[in-house]
This record gives C-alpha cells, structure tokens and sequence, in this order.
C-alpha cells in the first residue's frame, strides 16, 4: 500500500500534484495515516482568512506540544498500558492557500520550526504547481522540496515517484504505478526505462558477442591481419634482438695506455 512508503520515518512530507487535485487533500492524507493507525493525533490549520495570522501558527505548535505532554503524563499515570508514539501528525493547508497570506519567508521558517520540534512526529504538505500563483512559485516549490524528507510526486493517473532522503545523507528515487480501488491505494514498483533499455543493449552486446557501433565514434580499436602482422615485425628500441649466452668484459686498450712489465711491489721482499 502507498501509505507504507509514505508514512514513516521521513518527518515532513510534501505531495507535489501535477493532476490538480487538491480538494482530495486532506482526506488523501488522512486515509493514509488512518491505514497506518495513526489518526488518532493529527492536527491541522484553521483554512481561509485565519491563515493571516500569525497567532494561528502559534497555536497549533501549542497544542502539539501540550498533547505531547498530557500523552507523557498519562503513560507515567498508566504504567501497564502499552506506550504510544510520541508526537503529532500535522496536515498543513496547501501550498497555494498558505501563500495567499503569508510570505515564502515565513512559510519556510515555519516549517523548520516544526520539523526541529520534539512534539512533531510528521508534517503533510500538498502542491499543486497550476495552483501556485506567486511571481517566484518555481523556486518556493524548489525550497518546499529542499525542506522535505519524503517528496511524493503524483505524475499520471497511473504513475507516481517517490524520493527519500535518508538521515545518513542517501537518496533513493523510485517510480510507481498506482491502481486505485474503494478500500486501499496499491501501488506497485516500476522499472525505469533508462534501465530496461541500458539492459537491452547489454543484452545485444552477449548476443553479437561484440559491442554496437556508436555512430558518433571516429576511431576503432580493433586489428586487420594486416595491422597485426605489422605490429608483430616493429622493433621497439629497448627490445634486443639477440640475447647474451654469458657475461664478458670486452676492453679495447687506447693508444695512450702506459703498460709497465716490471712488477711495482719487487723492492716491497714480500
């Protein structure tokens, strides 16, 4: 199911719609935690004009954090009831109604407030680039996907990608195919064409048993019998032809050598 690869541990999660569907939004999203029992915490913005004040943001990280300790409290009260997940799930307006009343600015510093607090436990947010009527919205979309952990992208009807960054700092990027049915979103892993033709042409290759031609090449690599013969005939200057059977010294005296047959040590009477 999608919402195995959606709700996990990335912490905030952006939804990139290029189908325009944003009045599915919140019941997308909520359908997804609702399938991985975890409903029961989730909090979310007022919509319209509220989302111009700045109190309203203060509230909900209020009200995160006074629901984070009132659930310590009852699991020390408690001690026998199993211990739930701490922190609360927030579903975000879209991106299109947030920038309506606030600047890019505070939008981005909000979101880092959020994803550093301790009683977040994930953040949802939806949008839909046609939507998006601001001077600048390419790169506060780029800024939205910088923030997030988790970006899903909803391509077609039938196709989705999903990339994941990872705390160690890896990144993963997958595509999908999606089948949707009244009761559960199945999506199922799609390899990527670069890969299925990267194997067919390793495929020819075994096949051929030699590599295909690349037409913008202007050298070859391989030898005719004649190149081969005429290669074997070269002599390199460091190759000797004949090798020595064994070691001699070969001295040649100079006209100037004074030779004394006398022996030099006869007065020494050794």
């Amino acid at each position: 199911m999608l919402s195995n690869l959606i709700v996990t541990n990335q912490k905030v999660v952006l939804i990139i719609d290029q189908l325009n569907r944003e009045r599915i939004a919140l019941r997308f999203i909520d359908s997804l935690l609702h399938e991985q029992g975890e409903s029961d915490e989730v909090k979310s913005l007022p919509i319209g004009t509220q989302l111009k004040h700045v109190a309203s943001f203060e509230t909900l990280l209020n009200e995160c954090s006074n629901s984070s300790n009132n659930n310590n409290n009852i699991s020390k009260t408690n001690s026998t009831e199993p211990i739930t997940k701490s922190g609360c799930n927030i579903i975000l307006p879209t991106l299109a109604d947030l920038l309506c009343y606030q600047t890019p600015a505070y939008i981005f510093d909000f979101l880092n407030r959020l994803r550093r607090s301790e009683h977040v436990r994930r953040v949802f947010l939806w949008a839909s680039p046609q939507y998006l009527q601001h001077p600048d919205a390419d790169y506060i979309l780029a800024g939205c996907e910088y923030l997030a952990e988790l970006v899903l992208r909803l391509e077609t009807d039938t196709t989705l990608s999903l990339i994941t960054r990872k705390p160690g700092g890896g990144v993963s990027n997958k595509r999908f195919t999606c089948q949707v049915s009244k009761t559960e979103f199945q999506v199922t892993p799609l390899t990527d064409a670069t890969d299925a033709s990267a194997s067919a042409a390793a495929l020819k290759i075994q096949d051929d048993g030699v590599p295909a031609s690349d037409p913008g090449g202007t050298f070859k690599i391989e030898l005719d019998e004649d190149e081969v013969v005429a290669r074997n005939a070269l002599t390199l200057p460091y190759e000797r032809i004949n090798e020595a059977t064994e070691g001699n010294i070969i001295y040649t005296p100079d006209a100037d050598d004074d030779f004394d047959d006398e022996d030099p040590d006869e007065d020494l009477l050794i």
